[in-house]
Formats: C-alpha cells, sequence, structure tokens
C-alpha cells in the first residue's frame, strides 16, 4: 500500500511539472515598462536631452561645488528663478559613454550673465547611475567656475572646434589656480 501511495504521489508531481511549463507559455510575457529602463543604451535616446527631469527621489548628486539632493535642489531651483545670474542657456556637442546602468556624458554650454550680456562657454563630464528608470546619481568633475573666470576675463573662452575638456585650450590663468 505504500509503494501505491509513492507511486501516486511520483506520477502527481509529475503532472503537475508537466502542466507548468505549459501554463507559463500561455501566458504573455511582461514587456518592461520604459519608465524601468535601467539600460542606460536604452534610456539616453529616451531621457538623454533631459536627464535632469527624470532625477529619483532620494537622488544625490556631487559637484566641485558640494553636494546636492532633491531638497537642496528645490531650494537652489527657487532661488535661481528669482535671481538668475545666467539665462539663454544651450548645450551642445554632447558624448555618451554607455556601460549597463551607468552612463557618462560630456559637453558644452554657454549662458549669458544677465548683468553684462557676457557669454560664458563651460564644459563638462559627468557620470550617471540608472535605477528603476530613474537618475539615482550624478557625479560631475569639471570645475564650474570656469564661467566665472572668463567673466572676469582671466581665462579664455573655447575654440568652435575644441573638444569639451576641463579648460580651453588656450587658457592661462593672471593667478595661480590653487594654493
Amino acid at each position: 500500500m505504500n509503494h501505491s501511495l509513492s507511486r501516486l504521489a511520483c506520477t502527481s508531481l509529475l503532472a503537475a511539472a508537466a502542466l507548468v511549463p505549459a501554463a507559463r507559455s500561455q501566458s504573455p510575457t511582461p514587456t518592461p515598462s520604459p519608465l524601468a529602463i535601467t539600460d542606460s543604451a536604452k534610456w539616453i535616446p529616451i531621457h538623454g536631452d533631459n536627464i535632469w527631469a527624470e532625477y529619483s527621489d532620494d537622488w544625490q548628486g556631487w559637484f566641485p561645488g558640494g553636494h546636492d539632493n532633491k531638497f537642496h535642489h528645490l531650494y537652489v531651483q527657487n532661488v535661481w528663478d528669482h535671481h538668475p545670474v545666467t539665462d539663454h542657456w544651450e548645450v551642445f556637442n554632447k558624448h555618451w559613454v554607455l556601460d549597463g546602468e551607468w552612463f557618462a556624458a560630456e559637453w558644452f554650454y554657454r549662458a549669458k550673465f544677465t548683468d553684462d550680456g557676457f557669454q560664458q562657454w563651460e564644459s563638462t563630464l559627468g557620470i550617471g547611475h540608472l535605477r528603476d528608470g530613474k537618475l539615482i546619481s550624478w557625479t560631475e568633475y569639471f570645475d564650474d567656475e570656469i564661467g566665472n573666470l572668463q567673466h572676469l576675463r582671466m581665462m579664455t573662452v573655447y575654440d568652435q572646434d575644441e573638444m569639451p575638456f576641463p579648460w580651453p585650450a588656450k587658457a592661462a590663468l593672471k593667478l595661480p589656480y590653487r594654493p
């Protein structure tokens, strides 16, 4: 009798196992939501023109001048909206390196100072990390004082054919940069 029960249990398990793949094959394969894309090769073509609009709620940012997060960013944006230092922003000549959840980007940007219309021309390099279709971290490496030094006429602007490197090729400071 035990032998019969064992055979029945074994047959039942085999029959159930045979049904599982059939049941799985009948259900449609879910397609990932575009909002959950974490592969930078797929995410950048969708959001690359405005990566800042796709921040995670708990994103963290690191810049030459300090640390940033959602709450600090909202505060700075509020100040900026009411007392802009520059306007007429233009971003161009972007270059991307994409590697799974990680990406790097370098680009030029120009903006005009609101006090006298002087146009700064800077470049930047940053590394971003994606999770659940959102930017969770951004680390920027180039010095954002270049525009201020250009405004003070202490540093030249870039030539039209230059690549986005930290400083213009002709840069020569009139004061020591670091002590």
